[in-house]
């Protein structure tokens, strides 16, 4: 611990606390709460965590959420990348597993989302990924559609609370001056996306059928090998969120729900662990008070209650006029996001087929590699947010979020002209890389804007909205005219309008604390 008084921050005493005005509170703190109680509790947590500073504990916490997202992204290019496969061996033609996949994801992020608010992070946290793993790995050994799509469903249910719950962990105890960081965890999903398609490129082309007419199971192992290796990648990171780090609940969390003791000394703990100092008593927290803002609501422990909390929690990212904008854009923003990006990838392999023979790759080995390619670039994206927070922090979340969606909108529209294979791959690898930094921005400021006390059930909403689009978008490319260039011109639109959407964000987490 540090004893030089110079070096040592101004603690915020619970009194000075309670007497300060609203507009004080404003300046420091990035929305106010209508449980002032919570509201003054939480500043003194925020002073507390950026006392500590960032530690190695983050560290491991910032790798150890990174693979949730790694998770989802491989999951769902898992599927998409042996689908056709499948198809082949089980005599199908309509993507019905991939409807099954965005209903996993879907009905994950809604589950584990609003359970993360009822009974804390921690239990997904350590779950989740074990789960997703050992029914990806079932998923390999099915023989028929129905038993397949019910394990795609499962290991998607499971992995679908990953990229609700990832950013609340590690954003409830990150200091403010750190929280640039999250832009980086969509880098994450560059590398799950990138394996999924290496291993699809070294296992499908040499063990898999060729058309739908002659495909036994002994010719077309291609899509269980994938699903064993992924699963088997995926369980080892499981492994290493319950041996690396005993996460514990988040002090957000803890206080919101009058648990002041366990918060207090979480954070003591990961101060004399790591040598800093931490000036923040049980005394201060309870000296402002009760915290009443769910108290009511969880005095009721049946279904009827739980219910009612769930949707208090609702409720709370509407409780005023600037949050009820910021929540209603922030959702917006998802749904259309959800439109564009999944409809890009449904309709792009069709669309360039009809372009002529010198655009796409031509074998499997060639259509692979390509797509390895662009997909590797797509991890620049993220890298390229991070340091546009880092380098320029004036423009803040929104003018990141605004510099991503126009670039991709110019990228997509470009795509529309490609002539060439070498343009195809360029311009994809531009268009991913680009989205990304639009992705990475959002999936970061999305946690931000949300009030501690209801942020996983916002997030869950949020991320909801693009899974429901997800469900849709097969519907359209099953049905649509997927030889004309209209989808990619719409997917264009979609984004750019989303960049443009956020310059009317009205919060900006850059230059005020979250709660």
């Amino acid at each position: 611990m540090s004893t030089d008084p110079e070096k040592q921050p101004t603690k915020v005493s619970p009194i000075s606390s309670v007497d300060q005005d609203e507009s004080t509170l404003a300046n420091d703190e990035l929305y106010e709460l209508s449980d002032s109680v919570l509201n003054r509790k939480l500043k003194l947590i925020n002073d507390a965590i950026d006392e500590i500073g960032f530690t190695p504990y983050h560290l491991k916490l910032f790798f150890l959420n990174g693979m949730g997202y790694w998770t989802d992204t491989q999951l769902t290019y898992l599927e998409s990348s042996v689908r056709t496969f499948v198809n082949y061996q089980f005599g199908y033609t309509y993507p019905v597993s991939n409807e099954m996949l965005a209903g996993g994801l879907l009905f994950g992020a809604l589950f584990w989302g609003f359970s993360a608010d009822l009974i804390g992070r921690r239990l997904a946290f350590n779950i989740t990924l074990l789960l997703s793993a050992i029914f990806t790995i079932l998923t390999g050994v099915m023989n028929n559609m129905a038993s397949y799509c019910i394990f795609v469903f499962l290991s998607c249910f499971a992995a679908g609370g990953n990229l609700v719950l990832d950013t609340c962990i590690f954003l409830e105890y990150l200091p403010h001056k750190d929280q640039w960081l999250l832009t980086f965890f969509a880098f994450f999903w560059g590398i799950g996306q990138t394996i999924a398609v290496a291993l699809a490129y070294a296992f499908l082309p040499n063990n898999s059928c060729e058309s739908a007419d002659n495909c036994p199971s002994h010719l077309n192992r291609g899509w269980r090998y994938v699903y064993y290796t992924n699963g088997s990648i995926v369980l080892a990171m499981a492994i290493l969120r319950l041996t690396v780090i005993r996460l514990k609940e988040t002090p957000k969390f803890l206080v919101s729900n009058n648990r002041d003791e366990e918060a207090v000394e979480i954070l003591q703990k990961v101060a004399i662990k790591y040598n800093r100092p931490c000036s923040l008593t049980l005394e201060d927290l309870q000296a402002i008070g009760k915290v009443e803002i769910n108290d009511d609501y969880r005095k009721h422990i049946d279904i009827a209650g739980t219910l009612k909390l769930m949707y208090h929690h609702v409720k709370i990212l509407f409780s005023n006029r600037k949050m009820a904008r910021s929540t209603t854009l922030v959702f917006v923003s998802w749904l259309l996001l959800g439109i564009s990006y999944p409809l890009y990838s449904s309709f792009l392999p069709t669309y360039l087929a009809t372009r002529g023979a010198n655009i796409s790759a031509p074998d499997v080995h060639g259509v692979y590699r390509d797509n390895l390619i662009s997909n590797t670039v797509s991890m620049g994206g993220p890298l390229i947010a991070g340091a546009l927070l880092f380098f320029f922090p004036w423009l803040g979340r929104r003018g990141v979020l605004f510099i991503g969606g126009v670039m991709s909108m110019g990228f997509l529209f470009g795509y529309t002209q490609i002539k060439t294979r070498p343009q195809n791959v360029a311009l994809s690898a531009l268009s991913f890389a680009s989205m990304y930094i639009y992705y990475s921005a959002l999936y970061a400021y999305t946690p931000e804007v949300f009030p501690s006390v209801a942020r996983a059930t916002g997030n869950a909403i949020a991320i909801a909205c693009t899974r429901v689009m997800t469900c849709i978008v097969p519907v359209i490319a099953y049905y649509s005219d997927t030889s004309s260039s209209v989808p990619i011109w719409i997917c264009g639109a979609f984004v750019g309008v989303n960049g443009c959407l956020a310059l009317l964000f009205p919060y900006e987490p850059s230059k005020n604390r979250v709660v």
